[in-house]
């Protein structure tokens, strides 16, 4: 599953909805409760993609998950332009509000084609 797209959410709910939208995008989506069984996972399948939100990764982990060939989309309920480019500054491909399903989806599928 050359495909798979991980979830990890602080809220359980947001991460359900998360995982229902993004399943438009793949039906590989997998939801981790944290950072060490996203690389845990990682270790032991293809991930392609991360949706991590900010509030459980931080800028350090998330050039770790790309040196791992991870594509990162961060989310947060508040993120602002210092928030983004360090997000970015880190690897990551985008950083979206956590409740703004079609951005998220928009960014995981660029970040696959990237």
């Amino acid at each position: 599953m050359g495909n798979n797209i991980v979830i990890l959410q602080n809220d359980p709910a947001r991460a359900r909805t998360l995982e229902a939208s993004v399943k438009s995008v793949s039906p590989a989506v997998l939801t981790v409760r944290s950072i060490a069984e996203l690389r845990k996972l990682a270790a032991q399948s293809s991930v392609r993609v991360g949706v991590v939100d900010l509030d459980l990764v931080t800028f350090p982990e998330i050039a770790r998950l790309r040196q791992l060939g991870i594509e990162i989309v961060c989310t947060h309920h508040a993120p602002d332009d210092r928030m983004w480019t360090e997000a970015l500054g880190a690897g990551a491909f985008d950083c979206c509000f956590d409740e703004d399903a079609p951005s998220i989806c928009k960014a995981v599928q660029k970040s696959m084609a990237a």
